[in-house]
């Protein structure tokens, strides 16, 4: 069993070969082997194992078949951290029987829940690697370039994950806020599985109206409190985000002043934990871009909320004041 934690980001697919020329030159970087990526993602038809929050593929690569389950972990801001069984398969269907006993819940008949499994959809991409030895950690980033495939509906993968080999996790986000001063980045949110069950219509959708309204504590704010306050709000952004995303059709949503609310609570929250000039003036840059794309959309009001999205993580600073809150909070916990 590994304790997989990692950094997943997401990028544009025009950004691609900046990437990689990125990646090649950062200091210590040692390329791997490039690998063709074929998963089947299986659950049962009532979605047993989604219920558990358990995560099955069958991994194809170089002639080779792999099972993998992640049982339950946790995500915070961008950092992901799950328990993971991997084992060497000789067929394409998975067989339960192989991972340890333990993980799975007292007086559960695995042979009958192996045997109702059924493939929900595919992700088939491009995975280019590199291996960095970074502030005492080895430090492993993938660029993941493919589609998420189910029947016939498929969605772009352009994803880039830090996965933390050895050593302390803010190894993680100091080489992401290396990469996110040439490249634009931002932080991804949804796992390719989540996104899956999602094309293939086995989860719910996304909903697209306003969220509840934040309410900061009524108690004095302390160190603690406020780093509180920032996780809950920089999770508040990236389901805005989603919810943005999903909106149909044109004109002006409340979830964009949510967005600039958002912003702005989390520069208070962010103020209580440090007076960091740097990331103040990445807080006064993006709520202007904000600010800026919606009053250009009200008046012209011919960009879906998704476009408008995009355009704006085209400005890099967008994902370094989400990397630089991340990389705080871990600090604070720390």
């Amino acid at each position: 069993m590994n304790a997989e934690i990692e950094l997943k980001l997401f990028f544009q697919p025009q950004d691609h070969d900046l990437l990689i020329k990125t990646l090649n030159e950062l200091p210590n970087a040692v390329p791997q082997e490039t690998l063709n990526l074929s998963n089947g993602y299986f659950d049962t038809h009532d979605l047993q194992l989604r219920r558990w929050d358990m995560g099955l593929r069958v991994r194809g690569f170089n002639e080779q078949l792999e099972q993998t389950i992640k049982t339950a972990g946790s995500v915070v801001g961008g950092i992901h951290s799950r328990p993971e069984y991997n084992v060497s398969i000789a067929q394409k269907i998975p067989d339960l029987s192989l991972f340890p006993a333990e993980i799975w819940p007292a007086a559960q008949p695995i042979d009958a829940l192996s045997a109702s499994l059924e493939c929900i959809f595919e992700t088939n991409f491009q995975r280019q690697t590199w291996h960095i030895q970074h502030q005492n950690a080895l430090v492993e980033i993938a660029l993941d370039q493919g589609k998420i495939v189910a029947g016939s509906l498929s969605e772009a993968i352009c994803e880039l994950e830090f996965e933390l080999l050895s050593g302390s996790p803010a190894a993680l986000l100091s080489l992401a806020i290396a990469v996110a001063k040439t490249v634009p980045l931002r932080l991804g949110k949804a796992s390719k599985a989540q996104r899956g069950y999602q094309l293939a219509g086995k989860s719910t959708a996304v909903a697209t109206t306003p969220l509840d309204p934040f309410e900061l504590p009524p108690s004095e704010p302390n160190v603690h409190s406020a780093q509180k306050n920032m996780a809950d709000l920089l999770e508040r952004w990236q389901l805005i985000e989603q919810r943005l995303c999903a909106i149909q059709g044109f004109g002006h949503h409340p979830l964009w002043s949510q967005l600039i609310e958002c912003i702005e609570l989390l520069g208070s929250a962010t103020w209580q934990v440090t007076p960091d000039k740097s990331i103040a003036d990445l807080f006064h840059v993006i709520k202007n871009l904000v600010k800026t794309q919606v009053e250009l959309h009200n008046k012209q009001q011919d960009l879906t909320s998704a476009e408008q999205l995009a355009q704006l993580w085209r400005h890099p600073q967008y994902g370094q004041l989400q990397l630089a809150l991340v990389s705080l909070a871990l600090t604070v916990q720390a």
